[in-house]
Parts: structure tokens; sequence; C-alpha cells
């Protein structure tokens, strides 16, 4: 399979939390690498094409902006094909050593300050994070029952609650738009994040009215993510920061009558001021304790 044919699928990915994504990204690369001489400019140009379709997700503008001094660093240098690849291999496989626990070590910490034996947890859309906060608690044998929504447009939530499942939770599947229903049933709500500033954070779409009822319900709501997530000092206000374009109309409404106009975004910003405290893998913000 092409490169260009991987991207396409990785543009199409619906599905996948931003850690996910980054993580197919590496292994394309790689792959390209090991098959044929290595041309900048369509490596540049086929990138671009995943970081403009996901403009909120900052882990992948994290090692974007890496990847790409690497390159201009091969133009300047010179490098012939051979020390391009090597440098590449080098740099992909540092890179992946650097943030393979970092989501580990942030679940540690959580799970330090926040009990979760015994409690009942709201969790919405696919998360890698959450995926490895709840591997983490399984090594302790803590298996807290989880309220799973189904995560729309898309239904990614399902992809959440089987790996959930598969580890030995108890899963209530809901339907995110139903959470006044089950708010007093759960401890708690943990998120993952694709974005994070001081005064606020971005993820799935569906994020913000679980917040707004958490905070009605006088229920703690968590956020977990590695530091690559923090935006930097100038997109530190989500006022300034860039939004994602319209996906599909399609998966709203296919075939819509022409008087109706479906909008579909896949992200929202939700305030800081809804959130009970941020944990990373180097420190952790209490927000709203």
């Amino acid at each position: 399979m092409s490169f260009e044919i991987k991207i396409r699928e990785l543009i199409s990915d619906n599905y996948s939390g931003s850690a996910a994504i980054l993580e197919k990204i590496i292994r394309s690369i790689q792959t390209y690498i090991n098959s044929k001489e290595v041309n900048q400019e369509y490596l540049r140009e086929n990138l671009e094409k995943v970081t403009n379709h996901f403009p909120d997700l900052a882990v992948l503008h994290h090692f974007m902006q890496q990847f790409y001094d690497l390159l201009d660093d091969a133009v300047t240098g010179a490098w012939n094909n051979e020390k391009t690849i090597n440098r590449i291999g080098q740099f992909l496989a540092s890179y992946t050593r650097q943030w393979d626990d970092s989501i580990g070590q942030a679940a540690e910490r959580m799970e330090r300050l926040v009990q979760f034996q015994g409690k009942k947890v709201l969790l919405h859309s696919n998360s890698s994070s959450i995926h490895i906060l709840f591997e983490h608690l399984a090594t302790h044998n803590i298996f807290p029952p989880v309220y799973q929504t189904m995560s729309g447009p898309v239904f990614e939530g399902k992809l959440q609650a089987r790996a959930l499942s598969d580890l030995g939770c108890k899963v209530h599947f809901i339907n995110e738009a139903a959470i006044g229903r089950f708010i007093h049933e759960i401890d708690f709500a943990v998120m993952g994040a694709d974005n994070v500033f001081t005064d606020g954070f971005t993820n799935k779409i569906g994020t913000y009215p679980i917040a707004l009822v958490c905070r009605e319900a006088g229920k703690p709501f968590y956020v977990i993510c590695d530091s690559r997530k923090r935006s930097p000092l100038d997109f530190r206000s989500r006022v300034t920061a860039i939004f994602e374009s319209e996906e599909p109309q399609g998966e709203l409404w296919n075939n819509a009558p022409k008087a109706i106009t479906p909008v579909n975004y896949y992200f929202e910003f939700t305030p800081s001021s809804l959130v009970s405290a941020y944990f990373f893998e180097d420190t952790w913000w209490e927000i709203n304790p």
C-alpha cells in the first residue's frame, strides 16, 4: 500500500484518538523510508494533509514540528538518501521511546490522587489515554463500573466500551444526550483531551454539555493527557487557536432535503471553569477542587 493511500485512510479515520492517529503516522513514515528513496516534497505534502485535516490535535503538531525540523536539517546539510533514512529512523525510534510511557505516568499520578476503587466512572468518545488509565487500574485489580457514551456522530464510543469490557470492567453503554438520566448514578467523569489551554481544552463534540451536567450535579470532571497536549504560549487562549473545518454532512443526514443543511463538527471547547483537575505525566493542575 502506498504512503499516499495510507494518508487518505488516516484522514478518513473518525474513530481513533489523537495518540492512535499519531502512532499510525509514525508507522506509515517508517514503512515509507524502508521501501524507497525519500522524496521530501512528497512526504511533506502528504503529512500536511493530515495536520490540516486535524488542526486541533496538538500531539500531531508537536510531532510534525520536530519532524519538519529534521527534514530542514537534511536539506541544509545536503544529506544523501542513506543518511536521511537513517536519521529519520533514529528520530522516530527516539520520539516513540520518549513518549511511550507518558500516559502511564499520568495514570499513575491520577490513581494516587483520585479514588477509583468502588467508584462509577463516566467516559466519552474513544481515547488511548483512557484505555491506558484503565489498563493501569487493572494491574492494581481496580475495575470501576463504567458509563460509556456512544459518542455520535460516528459512535466510536463502542470501541472504547469493548476495550474496557475486555479488561474486566462492567460497561453501561449510553447515549450522551441522556446524561441527565444517569448523572446521579456516577461518581465522576474522566475525559481525554486533544488540546489543552489555560482557559480550557478541546475534545470530542459532546464533552462540553457533559461537563455542564457534571457541574450542575456536583460531580467531579477530570481530564487526563500527556504534556504534548498543552498548547504553546501563542495559543494560550482558545480565542486565538485554529478551528476545524466542517466534517461530512452525510454523517448527520445523508441526502438531506434542499431546505435543510446538516452542520457537522467533531471537536469543541470546554472551559476550565468546568474542570476539577488536569492530570499530565509531569504535573497536575487542580482547577476546581
